[in-house]
């Protein structure tokens, strides 16, 4: 009876390794305890007075592990404020995004409900963290209102840091309404000068 030969099937190379904003967050956690050169329990001993509670071992070690996908945790916005408190880091840390290649030819993509098959674009959380001009210009402005508000009191670096960025998005704005305002009095003054000078012609007619 002759013999089937045998099949070799090469395996299936996934069309990507998609993370959900969960396992950004827990990427992003162990970067910052490896960061800071913590063990698991010495990054447990520093969040217990900012998460109100302790973690156990086996608690921290599975949020770490979220990325690895087998059990997703899903993090609260009080652990992720408890984090940046815990690691002297600000809360966009937990948004970056990781490497862009999970393995040679498998690029990272985000993971949502929207993204269906083929993920959205990992880059896409550097827009979320960042924002465009005009979001950094908003959130810029409410937080200089939100310091305002305050009263007279002494401003962190950060806050400083909005401080002087709000006064310089100013001085721009009325740079660049000033120089609208000049080009448009240069234009009327040529205009005024044009009509005069018809005016003259039509005297002198």
């Amino acid at each position: 009876m002759p013999r089937t030969k045998a099949s070799h099937h090469e395996p299936d190379v996934p069309l990507y390794f998609g993370l959900t904003p969960n396992q950004v967050v827990a990427y992003n956690l162990a970067q910052a305890r490896q960061l800071r050169g913590w063990t698991q329990q010495q990054a447990i001993d520093a969040l217990e007075p900012h998460l109100g509670s302790k973690w156990s071992i086996a608690n921290y070690s599975a949020a770490e592990r979220s990325i690895d996908g087998s059990r997703i945790r899903n993090f609260d916005a009080d652990e992720i404020t408890a984090f940046a408190r815990t690691f002297d880091l600000p809360i966009t840390w937990f948004f970056m995004p990781p490497p862009p290649w999970a393995s040679p030819g498998v690029p990272t993509k985000l993971q949502t409900p929207d993204a269906k098959r083929f993920g959205a674009p990992l880059a896409l959380l550097a827009d979320l963290v960042f924002g465009t001009d005009e979001q950094a210009a908003m959130l810029t402005l409410r937080l200089q209102a939100f310091l305002e508000q305050l009263g007279p009191n002494p401003l962190t670096d950060a806050q400083r840091r909005v401080t002087d960025a709000v006064e310089v998005r100013k001085t721009q704005l009325v740079r660049h309404a000033v120089g609208d305002l000049q080009q448009w009095q240069t234009q009327l003054r040529a205009l005024a000068n044009h009509l005069e000078d018809l005016e003259a012609r039509t005297t002198e007619g």
